[in-house]
């Protein structure tokens, strides 16, 4: 049999393994590292970066978030955006919070998202350093365990930086062309025919499926990046704070529920009572984001049906005694404000608890009395299309409605709330004729915003200083 000189590609095996950790811990440590520079780059525009030390800001802006603040003219601070400031109460220090109001005298009352009151010590216009534009997660963490001492976080970051060093190596023989320390082939050379005999004869290396891994991967990783860098560090057109950073959820100490639906886009309405009864947003309920100035709120639209709804996603207890509050706008004579349900979207047989609006344009909020329906309705007309305040509230003996801050109506012979297990909902929801004054049509069609649900009441002068306070 005649001997034949044979042209083929091999691969060694676990070229691609070590191929795929290289280039994942390259585009990590390539990443990270990127991400400081850009953090870095705008103190070359004069601007003040600082490293957030502590949650105040939660959850717009965490510990070892770094911020960039973008100089103001003083006295152009407007309510809403986010200040760094000279610290009042501290030298040497700075503060990032939002602004919450002007005084009269001119002054600049901050107040951090997650903090439940304003900041005790009010600042002047001319210890603003700048207005918070872009925002770099995690960039300055080793900075904060360095000032606290945090040397088990920095020496596992240590660790973790080295051990990406040393996999970003282990493909250095396929990128520097080395044989294949295995079987001798070489990696690189295309064009040298290997001499063999018999059909098993081994060739040069094709450099094909390593490239088109390498491309993909750089492809992926450049992808991810980007969309990493656009959804952490964008700023609006004009370099303000209304998209960078969400607004106030306001503080809602006590409350069992809060919704402020202040978050920037999503499904989610973020519960601010801390007990985690988050709202999910139905397709007919939609977001009116606007500025801080203007208070985000949600809305409903008429012919939205059964998707127009905001609920918490977990079944719980109907409490016995409670107070329900929220702001709301409307101009038609029909729909559920808010209550509680046996299902979070549909029609249920068990519902109560509940804001409506009337054939005749009256607020009307009741409970489920043993076998029968018992309401309060307010004495006037609500579809005006402008906002009001509404709590209603209910304790053995006795059911209430406030409207703008000033009770509407009240009675003593109501005895009991029925207990079973559902879900709060805003939105639609098919009140039966067995209630008094029931809406023919049983979506809501208008504005919904800082809804609360307190598991007991509240008093007159709460109520009054809510409606104060305003949305």
């Amino acid at each position: 049999m005649a001997h034949t000189s044979a042209r083929r590609t091999t691969r060694c095996t676990g070229d691609l393994v070590l191929l795929l950790l290289g280039i994942a811990a390259r585009t990590t440590l390539a990443t990270v590292f990127l991400l400081a520079v850009w953090a870095a780059l705008p103190a070359a525009l004069d601007w003040r970066v600082t490293t957030v030390v502590s949650d105040s800001m939660a959850p717009a802006v965490r510990t070892g978030d770094v911020v960039a603040a973008m100089p103001i003219e003083p006295g152009t601070a407007s309510v809403g955006q986010v200040l760094l400031v000279e610290d009042p109460d501290h030298e040497d220090r700075q503060r990032l919070h939002r602004l919450e109001r002007i005084e009269t005298d001119g002054a600049l009352r901050l107040r951090g998202d997650a903090n439940p009151e304003p900041d005790r010590t009010a600042v002047d216009a001319d210890t603003v350093l700048g207005v918070g534009v872009l925002r770099f997660p995690v960039v300055g963490l080793p900075s904060v365990w360095l000032r606290s001492g945090d040397w088990v976080q920095l020496a596992a970051t240590g660790l973790g930086v080295i051990a990406l060093v040393l996999l970003g190596r282990v493909d250095r023989d396929l990128r520097t062309g080395v044989p294949c320390r295995r079987c001798g082939t070489p990696r690189w050379d295309l064009h040298t025919t290997v001499e063999r005999t018999g059909p098993d004869a081994p060739g040069g290396t094709s450099l094909a499926l390593p490239l088109a891994a390498t491309v993909a991967l750089v492809a992926i990783a450049a992808t991810t990046a980007g969309a990493g860098f656009s959804g952490s560090t964008t700023s609006d057109a004009a370099l303000g704070t209304t998209d960078s950073f969400p607004c106030f959820h306001r503080g809602a100490a006590g409350a069992a529920l809060a919704w402020d639906f202040a978050e920037r886009g999503g499904s989610t309405a973020l519960d601010s009572s801390g007990n985690g009864r988050d709202g999910l947003l139905g397709a007919g309920a939609a977001r009116t984001n606007g500025s801080c100035t203007e208070n985000p709120f949600v809305t409903f639209s008429d012919g939205s049906s059964q998707s127009a709804v905001v609920h918490t996603t977990s079944s719980t207890t109907a409490p016995p005694t409670f107070a329900v509050e929220l702001w709301f706008r409307t101009d038609r004579p029909q729909g559920r404000l808010f209550g509680f349900a046996g299902t979070p979207t549909g029609t249920t047989g068990a519902y109560d608890r509940n804001f409506y609006v009337g054939t005749d344009g009256r607020l009307v909020f009741g409970v489920w009395d043993t076998s029968v329906a018992k309401v309060v309705q307010s004495p006037g007309r609500i579809d005006d299309g402008t906002w009001h305040h509404a709590v209603g509230q209910f304790t053995a003996g006795r059911l209430e409605l406030h409207v703008d801050g000033v009770l509407a109506a009240s009675r003593t012979d109501v005895l009991t709330a029925v207990s079973y297990n559902g879900y709060w909902r805003a939105g639609h929801g098919r009140i039966e004729s067995t209630w008094p004054n029931p809406p023919t049509d049983p979506t809501f069609v208008g504005a919904i915003d800082s809804v609360r649900v307190h598991h007991g009441t509240l008093s007159p002068a709460q109520i009054t200083a809510r409606f104060a306070a305003g949305r």
